[in-house]
């Protein structure tokens, strides 16, 4: 696993950088990080699990840098081929993203790797770390119930199996209602989630925003959905997700979600036998979940941006919290053509009686 791995014998230098950071010490910050740097012949022969690990580690610069006002690529010789080397061979962004600073930061306080000495940043991290092997588990299974039939005995069971999954994502986004002050966020951790520049573009900060769950949904209801700024927002983050997921995206794109797929087996207007309504309330049950999930990160979301009124007026991860209430809102709508395909009656799933021979 990556987070075993310390390709840079970083633990050490990495444990300086937080206090050097509370006090703005940015030669500091620049001697840890060249002193840190691995020879780009080596990044080259690194395979993905160290150069993941090796990002992530180099990441945690990054963000700070551009915390206090510097492009890190402009103020530290030969660091941009490195990143570009590190990228290749994780087909990931030239930076640390959500995957580098939670589940592949080893948790042990004493290796955990972190920007700030806020306690509510290792909150943050837990927050996420808490849901994302759950997400990574309920994608793959959204994409075997796709080949399900409604009809099937196993379609029901199916979903209540991504139901328990998606509830990882609740427990996630209450405990960061718990122990995440929405003004800590804003004011000591939002800074080093700025967007840097490497190879004359532009890659996002890390931010919750970046969890895979646009992909479950994608396969879900959203594969054809024409709404545009929801298309928008899936090809935004797609470079930041796992080379996996981004194919299932591809697989899927503009093809029946497993929304359409059971409702075209139902029918217009829909004739439900009682397998059918199962099937449909227990697909249900899967909504119910996202849209526990969906309104409290809203909310939260608010209040660390609109409550404050602070300078950001987008998220670490490039977008307003307006786009949330947009993911909210089609996420209800998506529901309500189930809900709608339930209320039709139910048909007799006898055979007809046969006339008498005459």
């Amino acid at each position: 696993m990556v987070a075993a791995l310390d390709p840079l014998n970083a633990v050490a230098t990495l444990r300086r950088l937080p206090v050097l950071n509370q006090q703005r010490d940015v030669p500091g910050v620049l001697a840890l990080l060249q002193g840190l740097l691995p020879k780009l012949e080596l990044a080259e022969r690194w395979e993905f699990l160290d150069a993941a690990a090796a990002m992530r580690d180099i990441g945690f610069f990054l963000g700070s840098l551009k915390r206090h006002g510097h492009e890190p690529v402009e103020v530290v010789p030969g660091l941009e081929p490195i990143l570009l080397a590190l990228a290749r061979t994780t087909q990931l962004p030239p930076r640390e993203t959500l995957l580098h600073v939670t589940v592949w930061n080893p948790s042990a306080d004493h290796l955990e790797r972190r920007y700030t000495t806020c306690a509510d940043e290792i909150h943050l991290l837990e927050s996420v770390r808490i849901s994302m092997a759950a997400l990574d588990a309920a994608i793959l299974r959204t994409v075997d119930l796709h080949d399900v039939s409604l009809d099937s005995a196993e379609f029901a069971p199916r979903c209540d199996e991504i139901t328990e999954l998606l509830k990882k994502m609740v427990d996630s986004i209450v405990y960061a209602y718990r122990n995440i002050s929405p003004r800590n966020f804003m004011h000591e951790l939002r800074p080093y989630y700025e967007p840097i520049r490497v190879g004359g573009q532009s890659y996002l900060g890390p931010g919750a925003v970046e969890m895979p769950l646009f992909v479950l949904e994608h396969v879900l209801w959203g594969a054809r959905s024409e709404h545009a700024n929801y298309k928008d927002f899936k090809e935004t983050y797609l470079p930041y997700v796992l080379p996996r997921f981004r194919d299932i995206y591809r697989q899927f794109l503009h093809q029946p979600s497993v929304l359409d797929r059971v409702l075209e087996q139902v029918g217009s207007p829909p004739a439900l036998t009682e397998r059918h309504r199962a099937g449909l309330k227990a697909l249900d049950k899967i909504f119910d979940v996202l849209l526990r999930f969906r309104a409290p990160h809203v909310k939260l979301a608010e209040q660390a941006y609109l409550a404050e009124r602070e300078a950001h007026s987008v998220g670490s991860g490039g977008y307003a919290p307006s786009m949330l209430d947009e993911l909210l809102a089609l996420t209800r709508e998506a529901r309500l053509r189930l809900t709608l395909a339930l209320r039709a009656p139910a048909v007799s799933e006898e055979p007809p009686l046969k006339r008498n021979a005459r």
